[in-house]
């Protein structure tokens, strides 16, 4: 900006400063118990800060604690780095993802999509060979993860330090890349009573009339620290009656079995409550959960309420930028009580969260004559390619009658391995031809019977194509809809139809490269979030806009080509959060009623000239 002034400057150091204090600062549990030996020992092993590159694993089973550590570890070492990244729950992510997120973090600039690992591995290698580097990679569980992020320690500069998590020590026998290795075993008696206590009394040892009852309970836990903190929530506040029956039910589980115990403590929720578990345990976690609330509040799951008997029994936690989070081990525990609820049949669970799973439910469809227990399914993730029967999906999901959320997502031939093609691994929809594509799947334009999914409050579908348009689909309960990384533009004849879902509530656009304005917004009277973030050829907001009165947040970060924005988004009243970072704003008008907005994010807006702003913006 032309002429700044000590103001602006001043704003550009503290945001930086803020970025870098985001990046290196790893949020931990207030309820830890001894780790300074251990935390000592992992930091003798890492060595003085010196010119010497040195790697350590920590290794353990699950939900022993072995990120906890090495966040303590992490956030001690921090202080003498510039240039520290933290990869967490690498065992879930592709791999491409996490060398973005790599090289995004340490260079701090956004990377551009990396397609392949071999272009990943050189680009590590060529960027970051002179940084000096704290890294902590967060439960891997293959050597090639290893292998794609780290493959030399060369590939750094000297004196960084790294840190893995695994519950595989083999992938650590690697001389010549792991300088050494720490085993993080059970806790004992005295500690293990010492945690329990502090989530089942807020203090450091039991109430009288409790003792004994707290040593049943942590014989049973196992010296496991995910385990004492989820009995010992489950059992705070309650009788010493209930904490007999309770404990009665723990020790009817084999003493080694601590999942077993563990899905106790589902069962203890009742049906709300426990929807809203499994949920974040198939579908949301890392998920903004204002994003979600609104699917609960329409299915009268009391969110609120629920959420917060979720985080107090310590079955999940809510992050400080408001995501969903879950330990994995509870995630899969979560999993398992629904698949031992339906017999490990998927076509009689609710929850059907992996695409080999709905393409099983999809084959028993094709067979005929009607499967039973298949309307039970509330929530379905679905994969398309060109190897599937189209006219099938169309039958599964007239049947899933009530289904609340459908996940689809596109498969790119360049994704595809040598397992796939050799017809090992069969899934759902393609880049197939475009006329192939379009007439293959020319089920969802019916425009004639009855409508489909009567129960659907979300709906995410990216990639979606222009050609389509969802005319049987139900949208009378619709309150989340994401379209992200679709060709739809502002002339997609859907957004006519689009006009009866009158209850939405979240509209996410991110990524959709042909949207240059957007469509007529003034029937979405009830819109609350509205994301249009990296839409690159967006040039213009359209003043229906201006009926959004329930908006509270409108994400416009990365529209590159956005340099005005109308005078009638001063009439967005409920508005707290306007992100136009990296956008080509030139001016930001009065807007005298937007006086409920907090944030007003303008990083990268290096157009800007002209701020007139007259609200009463809490945070620029």
């Amino acid at each position: 900006m032309p002429n700044r002034g000590k103001g602006e400057f001043v704003k550009d150091v503290v945001n930086d400063v803020l970025t870098e204090l985001k990046t290196a600062y790893l949020e931990l549990s207030d309820c830890l118990v001894e780790v300074d030996n251990h935390v000592d020992e992992i930091i003798r092993m890492v060595g003085p800060h010196d010119h010497e590159t040195k790697i350590v694993g920590i290794h353990g089973m699950g939900g022993v604690g072995k990120t906890t550590l090495a966040k303590i570890v992490y956030n001690q070492l921090s202080n003498n780095f510039v240039d520290c990244c933290f990869l967490g729950d690498i065992r879930k992510k592709e791999i491409t993802r996490l060398q973005n997120q790599l090289l995004s973090t340490i260079l701090k600039r956004k990377w551009h999509d990396i397609n392949d690992v071999m272009e990943g591995k050189k680009l590590i290698k060529e960027r970051l060979c002179s940084k000096t580097v704290l890294l902590l990679l967060d439960d891997a569980d293959e050597a090639s993860q290893l292998g794609a992020l780290m493959h030399k320690r060369e590939w750094f500069g000297k004196g960084s330090r790294i840190i893995i998590t695994t519950r595989d020590q083999g992938i650590l026998k690697v001389p010549t890349l792991v300088d050494g290795t720490y085993e993080l075993t059970a806790m004992d008696f005295d500690h293990s009573l010492q945690l329990f206590s502090k989530h089942a009394f807020r203090r450091d040892y039991p109430l009288e009339q409790y003792v004994s009852h707290s040593e049943r309970a942590v014989n049973i836990c196992s010296g496991l620290p995910l385990a004492l903190e989820v009995v010992g929530s489950l059992l705070s506040g309650k009788s010493v009656e209930e904490w007999d029956v309770t404990l009665k039910e723990q020790q009817e589980s084999p003493q080694e079995d601590v999942g077993k115990k563990l899905m106790i403590s589902i069962e203890a929720l009742n049906e709300n409550q426990r929807k809203m578990f499994l949920d974040i345990a198939c579908f949301f976690i890392g998920y903004d959960r204002r994003i979600v609330i609104p699917m609960w509040e329409s299915c009268k799951f009391l969110p609120h309420q629920s959420l917060g008997v979720l985080q107090q029994r310590s079955l999940i936690k809510i992050k400080d930028d408001n995501q969903l989070w879950m330990h994995d081990w509870l995630r899969d525990v979560g999993r398992n009580f629904i698949q031992q609820g339906s017999g490990m049949k998927p076509e009689k669970q609710q929850w059907v969260w992996t695409h080999e799973q709905a393409l099983d439910v999809l084959e028993k469809t094709q067979n005929g004559g009607g499967v039973p227990g298949i309307g039970s399914i509330e929530a379905i993730c679905l994969e398309f390619d060109e190897l599937s029967q189209y006219s099938l999906i169309k039958e599964l999901l007239a049947s899933l009658s009530n289904l609340r959320f459908l996940q689809v997502d596109k498969k790119f031939i360049r994704q595809v391995d040598s397992k796939d093609l050799s017809g090992d691994s069969v899934s759902i929809l393609t880049q197939a031809d475009r006329f192939q594509y379009h007439q293959r799947l020319n089920f969802v334009q019916t425009t004639f019977g009855p409508l489909i999914l009567p129960e659907l409050r979300w709906l995410s579908w990216n990639y979606f194509p222009m050609d389509f348009e969802l005319t049987n689909f139900s949208l009378r309960k619709l309150v989340i809809l994401d379209f992200s990384w679709s060709e739809i533009t502002e002339e997609w004849a859907g957004w006519s139809y689009f006009k009866l879902a009158k209850n939405l509530k979240v509209l996410n656009l991110t990524g959709c490269k042909n949207l240059r304005k957007t469509p007529d917004l003034s029937f979405l009277v009830y819109l609350e979030r509205l994301i249009l973030e990296s839409c690159r050829s967006l040039v213009q907001i359209d003043p229906s806009i201006s009926h959004l009165k329930r908006l509270v947040f409108l994400n416009l970060k990365g529209c590159r080509y956005l340099s005005k924005l109308p005078n009638e988004m001063g009439q967005l009243e409920s508005l707290r959060e306007l992100l136009l970072d990296s956008t080509s704003i030139e001016e930001i008008p009065e807007w005298r009623k937007m006086e409920k907005l907090e944030i007003l994010s303008l990083v990268q807006c290096n157009a800007l000239k002209k701020f007139d702003f007259l609200g009463t913006a809490g945070e620029l």
